[in-house]
Parts: structure tokens; sequence; C-alpha cells
């Protein structure tokens, strides 16, 4: 009878122990999925993330998922051209060419600003397929709008024209859906900063000084809330990316070890695109050594765009360099 009863269950056994794999499974992942999550629905100037298979995770900074969130900015006159990058054709939204003299003149020049750049952006997210990209510093999509076509992007800006016209390109272009759109500035605190103008170049749009919270109503453009690169942690939906860094000089307040540390714990970035500029002075400030020092502890290396390896003494690294676990030849 013993027997009989062992050879009846073995099926039952079989599931049995596939379920305690799969519970191991789930203990072993349920922190990583306390921190990843898919995007979910905005609520006011928060989200909630939601899925059917993780758990709920609170996003702290503000999705664009709707225009009457940037009611403010009229776009209905907004000129959106259509431009061509990597064999890929999409609408981008500009400003008028006297008021944005970099990058919509390019555009309405009949160029592809930063071009270059892109491409090489666009190479890596097609060959390695798992990559997701983080466009910090969005401004109007030069970066987000073609990387959008190929894998998931979290654009981060701060400027409510910028966003509108970023958003009215996501909507003409039929990308929402591989867009989540952060109307926030990323800093080492969440606060609210003044946005300070330079004028005829709306990229250069900068965090110009710090405020008491939720001073003002940022959906004016005189102002942004900050998050921390931490909080974008629930908008990822795998574990590598890629990320474009521009954001006027703020990157050492982006880059810490208290309000950074834990995205690059978990996801896999293996390489950085930034604007630095940040060494011209003789005597560098202790600020921008510990960001030298964040990628350092990580093992990145530091190359110029033209893939000069640099050295350690950043007042050699110029304008814009790029941070990179990658063999050199692949960007």
């Amino acid at each position: 009878m013993i027997f009989l009863i062992c050879v009846v269950s073995v099926t039952s056994l079989v599931i049995v122990v596939r379920k305690f794999q799969a519970i191991g499974l789930a203990v072993d992942n349920f922190r990583l999925l306390m921190q990843i999550s898919h995007t979910g629905v905005t609520i006011g100037p928060t989200a909630v993330v939601v899925s059917s298979d993780r758990p709920t995770v609170a996003f702290h900074g503000s999705l664009i998922k709707s225009s009457d969130q940037l009611a403010d900015v009229n776009t209905s006159s907004t000129l959106c051209l259509k431009v061509n990058v990597g064999g890929m054709t999409f609408p981008i939204c500009t400003y008028e060419p006297a008021k944005d003299v970099w990058v919509s003149k390019a555009f309405t020049d009949g160029k592809y600003y930063e071009q270059d750049v892109v491409n090489r952006f666009i190479r890596l997210l097609r060959r390695y397929t798992d990559l997701e990209f983080v466009d910090l510093g969005a401004n109007i999509g030069t970066f987000t709008l073609p990387a959008a076509r190929i894998t998931h992007v979290v654009a981060v800006e701060p400027y409510s024209r910028s966003m509108a016209r970023l958003f009215k390109s996501v909507q003409l272009g039929g990308i929402a859906k591989n867009v989540s759109l952060v109307f926030n500035a990323i800093s080492n605190s969440r606060s609210t900063y003044a946005l300070g103008f330079d004028s005829g170049n709306v990229g250069g749009t900068y965090l110009k000084s710090l405020q008491a919270a939720n001073a003002r109503d940022c959906r004016n453009g005189s102002c942004a809330r900050t998050i921390l690169l931490d909080d974008l942690l629930p908008l990822m939906r795998g574990r590598r990316a890629v990320m474009k860094v521009d954001v006027e000089g703020h990157q050492p307040r982006v880059f810490t070890n208290s309000t950074a540390a834990k995205f690059f714990d978990l996801i896999d970035v293996p390489l950085l695109v930034m604007e630095f500029g940040l060494c011209n002075q003789r005597n560098v400030s202790s600020k921008v050594l510990d960001l030298v020092r964040f990628f350092a502890e990580r093992q990145y290396q530091v190359f110029s765009l033209g893939r000069r390896k640099l050295g350690t003494d950043c007042r050699g690294w110029g304008g814009d360099v790029f941070f990179t676990k990658l063999q050199t030849h692949e960007f």
C-alpha cells in the first residue's frame, strides 16, 4: 500500500518541488523587485508603479502622461520637423531658431544636432538589445527620440517648455509606450530649485539656486523640483542601461554615494556620456573630485569622445567625455 501511494504521488511531488523552486527564486529576487518595476499610472505630482506580478513601488517624481499636465505651455504653433538619423525618420518639435541657436537651429537648417554621438548610441543599443537609455537633461529629445525607437527610455527634463515639446514629439511619433517622461531635475536632495536661463540657448537651462521646498508652482517654468538618481529605479524595466548626462554643471550633485549608489548597484551601466567641463580651474573643487572618485571606485575608465584615454587629473579632460566598462571600439 505504501509503495502504491508513492507511485501515485510522483507527479504531485514534482509539482511541489517546482513550486518550492519558484518560491525560492521569488524570495531571492524579492528585494530587487522592490526596487525595479514597470511604469504605472500618474497621480498628481507623483506616481504609483503598479504591476500584476511585482510589488507596488512609489515614484517620487512627476511622470508626464497628458498634455494637461503642461497646460501652461501652448505648443499649437510649435514647429515640428521630420528628421532622420540612424536610418530612422521621425518628428521633433523645436523652438524658433533665434531663441535656440544651437539645437533647434541645427534642426531647422536640415542638420541633426550631435549626430555623431547619437549614431554611436544607436549602434550600441542595436547591438545590446537588453540596454535601456537614461537621458538626464533630455531637452527637446535629440537623444531620446531615436533611442525610443529601439529601447525603453527614461527621459528627465525639468524645463516645462522643453518637456512640452518633447511630449508632443513623442505623441506625434507614436512612441509613448517606450518613453517615461520625468518632469524633474536630478540632484542630491528632493527639493525645489530656481531655474537659470542662457539667452539664445535653451539647452543651457540650469539649476540656479535652492529654494524652500514647494515654494512655487513649477509649471510656470521658473523652477524645477528635484529628485534623486536612485528615485528612477521604479521606472527601469530591466537591469542594464546606458546614460547621457547633460545637466549644466550639476553633475557632482547627481552622482553621490548617498543618492546614486543604489542605482548603480542594481542597474549595470556600462557607459555614460557626460558634458563635463568642470575642471578648467587650477584648483579643482572637492565636490568635483568626489564625482571623479565615484566613477573610479566603480572601475570606469574615462575617454574623450575621440576615444583618447584620459588620466586621473580631470583638468586635462576638456568638455565632453565618456565613462565606460566596454571596449572603446564599441562606442
